[in-house]
């Protein structure tokens, strides 16, 4: 990202988007808070910060220098893809769906 091409405004957007990076990797237990060292998990907090980030990106896509979309895309394809791996482990029985548990290739029989 050059410094050249970004405004005053986009400075900010990039500070705000870390920000909710780090608060989101923090709410899902992926990193440590800063201040109590902690590890804890609250998801519906992280899916709150992903969803502030989704949003920046609907409504940035004009006026915001292309290396500051893309920062900011693979922001929220990063955690997204962090938030499901934390649902998966919340809910080891969400993360097989039942249909396919009842199949009869899953069962061993025919059908």
């Amino acid at each position: 990202m050059s410094n050249l091409e970004m405004t005053k405004n986009d400075h900010v957007l990039a500070g705000l988007m870390f920000s909710l990076q780090a608060a989101a990797m923090q709410q899902m237990g992926k990193i440590q808070d800063p201040v109590t060292g902690d590890s804890t998990v609250n998801l519906d907090q992280a899916k709150a910060s992903i969803d502030v980030l989704e949003m920046l990106k609907a409504k940035c896509r004009t006026d915001t220098p292309e290396d500051l979309l893309r920062a900011l895309d693979g922001a929220v394809l990063d955690l997204q893809m962090n938030y499901m791996e934390e649902i998966k482990k919340a809910n080891p029985e969400e993360a097989t769906p039942a249909a396919a548990e009842s199949t009869p290739e899953s069962t061993g029989e025919e059908g």
